[in-house]
C-alpha cells in the first residue's frame, strides 16, 4: 500500500441530493474490488447518530458507509458532529465525545482551530491505514452566507486536493441549473477541484436528457460522469429528516398499524427501518393531534431535547391522545427520550436541557429521570428480564435471544414502586455487567427502553409483531420468518442492489483513476 490513500469527494448542490447513499455505493463497489476503503465526513449536523464499539458517537450515514466498506465504524470517520438542540443551541461532539453546548452562531469561532486540527488529523490517520477514502461533504459547497472555512466541503477537499464529484437530485427539478449555479459560486481554485458532475434520482426517458448533458459539459467544462436512476423502495438508513416524508405504504385491515410520533427534535429515526421492510406492517408518522386508538402501537421515539419535546406533546394535545389511546388498549412504546417522557417526573436540576427543573411526564410508566451533564454512549448486549417470562404479553418472546443495540442519553432513570424492568444489560462497550434497563407496565399498556436498534433484532421484532397480530385476530407468523430475511440480510441485499445500479451507470474505473491523482 502506498504511503497515503487516494481520495474521492462527493459534494452536492443541496441537502438530500443523495451524497450519503452514493458514497455508500462507492464504498461497497471498491470494497468488492478488494480495495481497502473507508468513508469520511469531516463535519456534520445531524440528530441521527450511531455509537461505535468504543462508545464514540458518529452520524448514522457514516456507520452505513462503514458497513458498505466492510469496516467497523470508528470516530475518525466523522470527527466533528453537531447536534441541534433548538433556540440556536447545539451540542458539539469531537471524535465521538460530547464537548459542550454552545450557541453555534457565536461559539463556532472558538472552535475554528480545534475543528481544523481535528479534521486534518483524522483524515491523515485514515489515509495511513487505507488505500481509498470516500469523502462526503455536507449541504452545498456554495453557501455564500457561511462565514469562515467550509469544514465539511472545500476545506476538507483542499487537504489532499481531492477530486470532487458534484451531485444533484433531478427528481426535485432544477438540477441542471443547480449544477451550473453551484459551479459559478465557487472560487477558481475550488472549481478546479471539481472533476465531474452526477445526476441522481433520474426517472424518465434518458434520450430526452442527453442534450442537457452535452450542454453541461460545453457550458461548465465538466463532464457528466453518471446518471443514476431513481431507486424505488430502497430501504437503507438515512440521516436527513426529509426521509421522514418518504414512507409510502398502503394501509389495510390485515396489517399492523404503527404510529410514530414525529417530535420536533426527533433523533435516530433509523430505528424504524427494520419495520419498514415488514410486509405486514403499516408505518405512519404523526405530527398533529388525532385520535390514536386506531393504531396497534404508538411509539414515542428518541429526541435530542426531551423536555422541549415533552412540552410539544402537552401543548399540541398529543400527550392527551397518547394517554387516551393507552387507556383504550393501544400499546405505547418509548425509546430513549420517549421512554423518559412516559415516566412520572423528569428532573433537570443541572439545567442540562435548559428548561424547567422539574416536569411531569405522561405517567404511563412508574419511573423518574434525572438529567446529568455527562453523556452515556455504549453499544450493548441485553436479554429480556427473566422476571417477565410468565407474563402473557411475552409468551411468544425468546428470553434467550441476545439483543444488540446502543445507548445515547444524558440522564439516569430510577424505578418507582411496582416497576418491572424490561431488559437485563449483559455487556456495555464490550465489558460484562448486569444492570437493568427499560420498564414494562401491562396495566397502562406501556413499555420503554433506552436502547436504540431494538427492532433490528429479528426475533424481538417478529415476536412483537406477532403479539399485535394476535391481539388484532390476524394470521400469525408462527415461524417468525416475517419478511423471509433478517434485517442484516436485507441491509446487505439493499447495499448490493444500490452498488450494482451505481456501478452500471457511473464510470467507476475513471473515479478510481481520479482518486490516484489526489
Amino acid at each position: 500500500m502506498k504511503n497515503r490513500a487516494g481520495t474521492i469527494m462527493i459534494q452536492a448542490t443541496s441537502s438530500d441530493a443523495g451524497k450519503s447513499l452514493f458514497a455508500a455505493a462507492l464504498c461497497r463497489i471498491f470494497n468488492r474490488k478488494g480495495i481497502k476503503t473507508t468513508p469520511f465526513k469531516a463535519w456534520n449536523m445531524s440528530l441521527n447518530s450511531y455509537v461505535t464499539k468504543n462508545g464514540g458517537e458518529i452520524g448514522i450515514a457514516q456507520a452505513l458507509q462503514a458497513e458498505a466498506a466492510g469496516r467497523e465504524p470508528e470516530v475518525d470517520m466523522q470527527p466533528i458532529l453537531i447536534k441541534a438542540m433548538g433556540d440556536g443551541q447545539t451540542q458539539v461532539i469531537i471524535r465521538g465525545k460530547a464537548d459542550k453546548n454552545i450557541y453555534y452562531s457565536q461559539g463556532k469561532e472558538d472552535y475554528r482551530e480545534i475543528f481544523a486540527e481535528t479534521i486534518t488529523n483524522s483524515l491523515q490517520k485514515l489515509s495511513r491505514e487505507n488505500e481509498l477514502i470516500i469523502i462526503e461533504g455536507a449541504g452545498s459547497p456554495a453557501e455564500i452566507n457561511r462565514s469562515g472555512p467550509d469544514f465539511a466541503n472545500m476545506f476538507t477537499a483542499k487537504i489532499y486536493n481531492s477530486p470532487v464529484l458534484l451531485i444533484s437530485n433531478i427528481d426535485r427539478g432544477g438540477a441542471l441549473a443547480s449544477l451550473v449555479g453551484t459551479l459559478k459560486l465557487l472560487s477558481e481554485k475550488e472549481k478546479k477541484l471539481v472533476k465531474g458532475l452526477l445526476i441522481n434520482k433520474f426517472r424518465g426517458d434518458f434520450e430526452l436528457l442527453k442534450p442537457a448533458l452535452g450542454f453541461l459539459k460545453e457550458y461548465t467544462g465538466k463532464e457528466v460522469l453518471g446518471v443514476i436512476p431513481y431507486l424505488k423502495d430502497l430501504n437503507l438508513p438515512e440521516e436527513d429528516s426529509a426521509s421522514l416524508k418518504k414512507i409510502n405504504q398502503k394501509n389495510s385491515n390485515d396489517k399492523i398499524k404503527i404510529g410514530i410520533i414525529r417530535l420536533p427534535h426527533i433523533s435516530n429515526f433509523s430505528d424504524f427501518n427494520s419495520l419498514k421492510m415488514e410486509a405486514d406492517v403499516y408505518l405512519e408518522y404523526i405530527a398533529k393531534p388525532q385520535k390514536l386508538n386506531s393504531f396497534d402501537l404508538i411509539i414515542v421515539p428518541g429526541t435530542k431535547t426531551t423536555t422541549k419535546d415533552l412540552d410539544f406533546l402537552k401543548s399540541s394535545g398529543l400527550a392527551k391522545e397518547i394517554r387516551l389511546a393507552a387507556k383504550a388498549g393501544t400499546l405505547i412504546m418509548g425509546i430513549c427520550g420517549g421512554f423518559q417522557m412516559l415516566g412520572r417526573n423528569l428532573y433537570d436540576k443541572q439545567q442540562t436541557e435548559g428548561g424547567s427543573k422539574k416536569m411531569e411526564g405522561l405517567n404511563l410508566l412508574p419511573i423518574e429521570t434525572e438529567f446529568l451533564a455527562s453523556k452515556t454512549t455504549h453499544q450493548v448486549e441485553a436479554v429480556l428480564n427473566k422476571n417477565l417470562e410468565k407474563t402473557d404479553f411475552f409468551s411468544s418472546f425468546d428470553f434467550n435471544e441476545k439483543l444488540k443495540g446502543y445507548e445515547i442519553h444524558m440522564g439516569i432513570t430510577k424505578y418507582l414502586e411496582k416497576s418491572k424492568p424490561l431488559f437485563e444489560l449483559q455487556k456495555r462497550s464490550g465489558e460484562k455487567l448486569k444492570i437493568m434497563d427499560g420498564a414494562f407496565a401491562i396495566e397502562s399498556n406501556c413499555f420503554g427502553s433506552y436502547l436504540h436498534g431494538l427492532f433490528d433484532n429479528d426475533g424481538f421484532r417478529r415476536s412483537l409483531i406477532n403479539y399485535l397480530k394476535d391481539k388484532k385476530n390476524l394470521f400469525l407468523d408462527q415461524a417468525n420468518t416475517g419478511s423471509q430475511n433478517s434485517y442484516q440480510e436485507n441491509l446487505q441485499k439493499e447495499l448490493e442492489r444500490l452498488a450494482d445500479v451505481v456501478e452500471s451507470k457511473v464510470d467507476v474505473d475513471k473515479l478510481l483513476e481520479l482518486s490516484k491523482r489526489s
